[in-house]
């Protein structure tokens, strides 16, 4: 942390036009802009204003030149939001979206997206929902036990577990279902931006990052489209992963191993709705490399 945990906003003498991070929810993208606030020095922002992200990532909620990237959902802000603007480079139409206006400044010169399995994606996501309608709503999408709720009260926003009192299977078939339809058209604004005058569109893969031999590769491959080519050491590298995994933000997959705890493995296992999914969004997911969850035939 005293070598490689110093960051800061971007001055205005330095500041350049900053990418859009450009992710599916539940695909890794908070955990990405950690990896990228450490490794490069500089804060990323948000569209959006999460407050229990304030401690861990300052930059939540600038959306403006003092940021490297600015992250954004697809489910939010798709290609229609997105149009040219003089000097080659974009901007977001807030005019559309006028919820955003704040980002009416904003200029970037790309995009990169995290590509994530995206049954695990949508399932990270229902946890992150449920969690943000007891904390911050105030109340449960489903009927829940004391236990429940306190649990949901006590854990962080993004890298909670989920009781088994908690999980409602027809309420999480109706979540993944539409969350599956989402993710198939995610693929469709993509095909859009790249079709863009001046657009550059990087693509990487969660499940590379999570990879211990080729992270570092990838984690160069963003910051070379984030405007910084040259490479990191390996110390770099190693410490920036290392201070990006803390457990606000990414889940703790041996808290699915409790028997008090809902697993992925809970979530899927009626096969119909497996299919389903699959049914939504296969062609897309062949071709970034992903099968039904957990070996079930799907047919087709």
């Amino acid at each position: 942390m005293r070598r490689h945990g110093y960051r800061r906003f971007r001055p205005a003498t330095q500041a350049a036009v900053p990418a859009l991070l450009w992710t599916f929810p539940g695909a890794g993208n908070t955990w990405m802009r950690m990896a990228i606030d450490y490794s490069t020095g500089f804060y990323s922002g948000s569209i959006y204003g999460d407050p229990s992200l304030l401690p861990l990532l300052p930059g939540e909620g600038r959306c403006d030149a003092s940021v490297i990237a600015v992250k954004a959902h697809p489910t939010h802000i798709d290609s229609y939001d997105i149009v040219a603007a003089p000097g080659g480079v974009l901007r977001l139409n807030t005019s559309r979206k006028p919820q955003y206006l704040k980002c009416e400044g904003l200029r970037f010169a790309g995009a990169i997206a995290v590509v994530r399995d995206p049954y695990l994606s949508i399932w990270a996501e229902y946890k992150r929902y449920l969690n943000w309608k007891e904390v911050v709503a105030g109340r449960p999408p489903v009927a829940s036990s004391a236990a429940c709720r306190m649990a949901l009260r006590n854990q962080p926003l993004h890298g909670g577990a989920l009781l088994k009192d908690c999980f409602d299977a027809a309420h999480f078939r109706q979540h993944a279902l539409r969350l599956a339809r989402a993710w198939k058209h995610m693929w469709y604004h993509y095909g859009r931006f790249q079709k863009m005058a001046d657009a550059r569109f990087l693509q990487v893969s969660f499940e590379e990052l999570l990879h211990p031999r080729r992270r570092a590769g990838v984690l160069q491959r963003v910051l070379g489209a984030l405007g910084r080519p040259q490479p990191l050491t390996d110390e770099e590298s190693s410490c920036a992963f290392a201070l990006a995994e803390h457990p606000q933000i990414h889940r703790d997959r041996r808290a699915e191993r409790q028997a008090s705890v809902t697993s992925v493995h809970d979530a899927y296992r009626n096969a119909t709705l497996v299919c389903q999914m699959w049914a939504l969004f296969r062609h897309k997911a062949k071709k970034a490399g992903y099968e039904p969850f957990g070996g079930v035939r799907c047919g087709g």
